[in-house]
């Protein structure tokens, strides 16, 4: 068993001593997996840290025990006019608080709203205020994320110009300011009453409704009473907590699937690199790999150290690009938690399996130049100039 593991120790020895011997090519060859290795890690743990982050912010806030949605977007609205007054209206729900979303202009740029009932939504939520009361937006008022207050330089009391489709720029007072995490759950930094939505826009669409169950009735009954009464609107979705904020999560995981199975191309052209270069290094050493055959060398410890030669080379690209990708969402995270409730996650099983996966690659890459090598005619070899 020494003598085995001997003998598998001296083509690693080897190995390594030729991908120190020109640490150019070495690195040069490694760059192109580690700038791949670099993104994939990086959108993995920025995704799951905004996944993460937006699963904490919504089960925190949202305290309602179902939420009725579109089955298109949130932000699109899409839920029949008569769907909140039906699910009210059941005796197993205790309350229904509805939602709608818009966009305002300020002269600058688009921004989004949240239109609520100041009166219900407090019975579903357990929202945090920095400053100012929910309530007050009763009266025309607009409540703003903390976040949006520290950038527009706006405090309780202030003004702020707001650009609507069908009544064009109005000025509502700032009535209160919400902690970043509640305006995350609740989709804008920018919460107005849905009086104040009515009388400023034209469509008025209801994006999702908020519902608690009544007390001594079981969930169950109550989702199938709800389900009951949305007969007739097929675009109506009822979900739980899990459900919702999966539901929030799908347009993440649908960009980053793109992402990723794009960065496995550049992984594999990469790849692809690995084995040419190794190719080229077999035809300059040829004599070298001549006398190692001839020094007693066998087909099987030239394989192995061909292989090595890759796997290397892998190796320095795994740690250089995905330590480099975590580095960097970590940096972008931190940028990002400025505005938003966004905290660093490091997804542990993801990254491992990056790190397995481009090391079977790295493996995989050297098996032909490996092979080549070990079929090379020693004295043929010996006598390359």
């Amino acid at each position: 068993r020494s003598r085995a593991a001997a003998r598998r120790a001296r083509p690693r020895r080897l190995a390594r001593d030729v991908a120190a011997r020109a640490p150019r090519r070495t690195s040069a060859t490694a760059l192109a997996l580690a700038f791949g290795l670099a993104l994939i890690s990086f959108t993995t743990v920025l995704g799951t840290s905004i996944k993460d982050s937006t699963a904490r912010s919504y089960t925190e806030v949202i305290t309602a025990d179902y939420v009725v949605e579109s089955a298109r977007n949130e932000m699109l609205g899409g839920l029949p006019a008569h769907a909140y007054h039906h699910v009210s209206e059941l005796p197993q729900v205790a309350v229904a608080s509805r939602l709608r979303y818009g966009h305002w202009k300020d002269g600058r740029s688009t921004e989004a709203l949240t239109a609520v009932d100041p009166v219900t939504l407090p019975r579903v939520t357990s929202l945090h205020m920095v400053a100012g009361r929910l309530d007050a937006v009763a009266g025309g008022g607009v409540v703003l994320a903390a976040n949006v207050a520290r950038e527009r330089h706006l405090k309780v009391g202030d003004t702020l110009a707001m650009t609507f489709s069908r009544t064009g720029t109005r000025r509502l007072p700032v009535v209160g300011l919400l902690r970043d995490r509640d305006a995350q759950a609740l989709s804008t930094g920018y919460v107005i009453s849905l009086d104040t939505f009515e009388r400023n826009y034209r469509e008025h669409v209801d994006a999702s409704v908020f519902v608690k169950v009544a007390d001594g009735v079981r969930d169950a009954d109550a989702r199938k009473a709800i389900e009951r009464a949305l007969a007739d609107a097929p675009t109506a979705q009822v979900r739980d907590q899990a459900a919702a904020v999966a539901g929030r999560n799908a347009m993440i995981d649908q960009v980053l699937g793109l992402v990723t199975a794009l960065l496995m191309l550049t992984v594999l052209i990469a790849l692809m690199g690995i084995t040419n270069t190794l190719a080229l290094s077999i035809i300059e050493r040829t004599r070298e790999l001549g006398l190692l055959r001839a020094v007693g060398m066998t087909g099987a410890q030239m394989r192995w150290m061909i292989r090595g030669e890759a796997v290397l080379v892998a190796a320095l690209a795994i740690v250089a690009g995905i330590g480099l990708g975590v580095a960097f969402a970590a940096g972008t995270v931190t940028a990002l938690g400025r505005t938003t409730e966004a905290t660093l996650t490091l997804p542990v099983g993801p990254l491992l399996l990056v790190v397995a996966v481009a090391a079977v690659a790295g493996l995989l890459a050297g098996l032909l130049p490996a092979r080549r090598a070990a079929r090379l005619d020693v004295l043929t070899a010996i006598a390359t100039i």
